[in-house]
């Protein structure tokens, strides 16, 4: 048996009772280098159990209402002009305290000596300040109160602390669930391609204008004829309220956290970078950055239904399946339980001692004056932080080995699957014991493998495999790659899932991982890889243009960022990532006495002179020559992943260059088998032709991810089966998933 980790919690979750949870306090599952299915790695702890109470609690909670049913929440639209709030707070921060500091500096220094003290002011430090405010500032402010754009609108920019966000402020006593958010917008004239997009996010408890990103969308209109832009937006409860100052005053802002979801223009999530370009553009306008987007007005609608009917809601109408008008007597309240401990423990029956425990439980919070539809939580939640529920148990019997029954085998199935439990039709062929036969379960795995709930297991396999949690492990230089920013990596990962998510649905061989003359990209993505004619955010497969280096696992921004500390590329990073993902050869770790390359600090070197100078260590040698070629043949990328024909080399302090340098990049090397390449097209071709290490590798932790646990020696047969099937079915995708889900030891306790 092994425990939910955290996604199949998730999903578990919103399968029993229709809601999300957040399950980020729960302990992180991925063991090291491992899958989060991996048994192994998924401990419990009395700590869990607590948690695992809580969120229960709260998942029933939000799954349920009041009885008597009260009547349904209404749904509202609120529109919001864009230039209310913002021209006010402009003109508030100008006058209060830029315009006030300003005036005092001026009365300060025409009364030739008197103290600062006497005008409000610390000493002629602040005087100094007040007017460096001003002179920075002011322009900004005033060119921004007089376009004529921000009479109807407000405009949004990349710089300064102008009007850089456009909130949507829904109330907190709006309850949870599904939203609209709409934006009538449009671009300024003459805006370049990578300053059209707008992005919106939860501002959540941070006032430094960084938010939780939520989507990106391409803006077509124009001020002229702006268009309207819809996002969906699930709202999950309100968190704390915050205070923030607005010019002279302190005022309360309305909700926080989930509460105010903001617009502004695409850009680095961070502070600094608004700063620094703020501060360039200055020298060139005289204010600072160009405003390249208009808002005329913001919308949010909700709480959306899907039909009349809808209330109260299926989650609540799931545990009162008699209606809510029913008298909870007890014998009610028993077939409530037994039917929810029954679909929460996936088709297996409660034992009558455990209901008459939660009975005892119920019937403890009725003598406590407890409403009867809040006294049921308390079983409730605790079958939902049982054993029964949080753990995949087969028990095994007297026999050590045995076959699965169909419905462990329909548990088993959907898990890989979907990282959820089976629905109604799984069940059904698993009650049935059709199951067992192969065509059936061929034809149940055709149609998981079709489902959208599908996407739980490309997402999830392909994040832990290609390990591309590495995306997140370093801020980019927004200097050195302003494009560089959450949305890039949003559509980045996006566009490793979408990928596989084509090939396994479109039954297409996983070579196409290694060499590909097609992409699976959206707008945002097209942009940044300069690929024309592709409008919409939606992913679709797109031929790339000839000449063109994307196309296959290595020439995504994904896979290439990831080879990167966010300043430089690394060829060590990229080199080994292709050695154990794409060859199947990984290179043997670090040793620990690796010596710093910190004597070559303050030296303008190429990467490549700085690893041939790495390699002049005797215990780094021989696994960097295997190494290291690897990444030289993908030194045309840069850190962030868009293609260059130098390499730009700096020293830098305080976002100021001391020192830069450009060096003509050698793109040659040798692959480990001592195949020569020259340049990035020859090291994709020659990877290409390993298809079948990259089959061996791809399946090794296929079987690792299905059976949970790591691969070992004795699923070497099994891997070998797998891949002489494939290979005789052209290596296709839905080949591997078919074999190993007929396999003995996938069919076997």
């Amino acid at each position: 048996m092994r425990r939910l980790n955290r996604r199949e919690y998730k999903n578990t979750i919103r399968d029993l009772l229709g809601v999300d949870v957040d399950v980020a306090d729960l302990p992180d599952d991925a063991g090291s280098g491992g899958f989060d299915t991996a048994g192994g790695s998924l401990f419990f702890s009395s700590d869990q159990l607590e948690r695992y109470l809580t969120l229960g609690r709260k998942a029933l909670d939000s799954a349920m209402v009041p009885i008597p049913i009260p009547s349904r929440p209404e749904t509202r639209k609120v529109r919001i002009e864009a230039e209310t709030e913002a021209n006010k707070r402009i003109t508030g921060i100008l006058r209060g305290y830029h315009m006030g500091g300003y005036r005092k500096y001026m009365m300060w220094k025409a009364s030739k000596g008197r103290p600062a003290s006497d005008f409000g002011l610390v000493d002629d430090k602040e005087m100094a300040f007040r007017k460096l405010a001003w002179d920075r500032n002011a322009p900004q402010y005033i060119d921004y109160l007089t376009r004529a754009e921000t009479k109807t609108g407000a405009l949004l920019t990349i710089g300064g602390n102008l009007c850089p966000q456009v909130p949507a402020v829904i109330p907190d006593e709006m309850p949870a669930g599904n939203y609209k958010l709409r934006a009538h917008i449009g671009t300024m004239p003459k805006m370049p391609s990578e300053r059209t997009f707008v992005e919106i996010g939860y501002r959540g408890d941070r006032i430094d204008g960084a938010m939780d990103l939520i989507d990106c969308r391409k803006v077509s209109g124009t001020v002229a004829k702006p268009q309207t832009i819809e996002f969906d937006l699930t709202l999950r409860p309100p968190k704390n309220p915050l205070k923030e100052d607005v010019g002279t005053e302190t005022k309360k802002v309305v909700m926080l956290g989930d509460r105010v979801v903001v617009f502004r223009e695409r850009q680095p999530n961070v502070r600094g970078s608004n700063v620094y370009r703020n501060n360039l553009a200055r020298e060139q306008t005289g204010f600072g950055v160009e405003p390249a987007l208009w808002i005329d007005w913001v919308e949010w609608e909700g709480p959306i239904y899907e039909s009349k009917k809808e209330w109260p809601p299926k989650s609540h109408r799931e545990i009162f399946f008699q209606g809510s008008d029913a008298e909870l007597t007890d014998a009610y309240v028993r077939k409530i339980i037994e039917r929810f401990a029954g679909r929460a423990f996936r088709g297996r029956e409660a034992s009558a001692a455990f209901i008459d425990k939660l009975m005892a439980q119920y019937s403890d919070q009725i003598a406590r004056d407890v409403p009867a539809y809040e006294a049921i939580k308390a079983p409730l939640a605790v079958i939902l932080a049982s054993p029964a529920f949080l753990y995949l148990a087969e028990p095994a019997g007297e026999e050590k080995r045995r076959e699965l029954t169909d419905l462990e085998m329909a548990v088993r199935l959907s898990y890989f699957l979907w990282s959820s439990p089976p629905d109604e039709e799984l069940n059904r062929v698993a009650r049935e014991g059709k199951l067992k036969h192969p065509a059936v379960l061929s034809e149940q795995t055709t149609r998981l493998l079709a489902d959208p709930r599908s996407w739980e297991f490309v997402s999830g396999f392909t994040h832990q495999w290609l390990t591309m949690d590495r995306l997140d492990f370093f801020q980019y230089n927004y200097r050195l790659y302003p494009e560089f920013d959450d949305s890039i990596k949003r559509a980045a990962r996006a566009e490793v899932y979408h990928t596989i998510d084509q090939i396994l649905r479109e039954n297409r061989s996983i070579g196409e991982l290694l060499k590909s003359d097609t992409v699976v990209i959206n707008d945002v993505l097209a942009d940044f890889y300069d690929i024309p004619g592709v409008k919409g955010d939606t992913f679709r497969r797109v031929k790339v243009p000839k000449d063109h280096p994307r196309g296959g696992l290595l020439g995504t921004v994904a896979v290439l960022a990831m080879g990167s500390d966010g300043e430089r590329s690394s060829p060590v990073e990229r080199g080994s990532w292709v050695m154990r993902k794409l060859l199947n050869d990984p290179p043997p770790p670090a040793p620990a006495n690796v010596p710093q390359l910190s004597r070559h600090a303050g030296k303008l070197f190429p990467a490549r002179e700085l690893l041939l100078a790495h390699m002049e260590e005797a215990q780094c040698a021989q696994c960097h020559r295997k190494i290291d070629p690897i990444g030289y043949g993908l030194e045309n990328f840069n850190a962030a992943g868009q293609w260059r024909e130098t390499e730009y080399t700096e020293i830098a302090a305080q976002n100021r260059v001391k020192k830069s340098k450009e060096h003509p990049i050698d793109a040659s090397g040798t692959l480990p088998d001592g195949t020569k390449f020259v340049g990035f097209y020859e090291l994709r071709d020659q990877i290409a032709k390993q298809e079948d290490a990259f089959a061996r590798g791809f399946t090794e932790a296929l079987i690792a991810y299905g059976l949970g646990r790591p691969f070992g020696f004795s699923d070497y047969d099994l891997a070998e089966e797998i891949l002489a099937g494939a290979k005789t079915n052209e290596n296709r995708m839905n080949q591997f998933v078919h074999a190993l889900v007929k396999s003995k030891p996938f069919r076997m306790k």
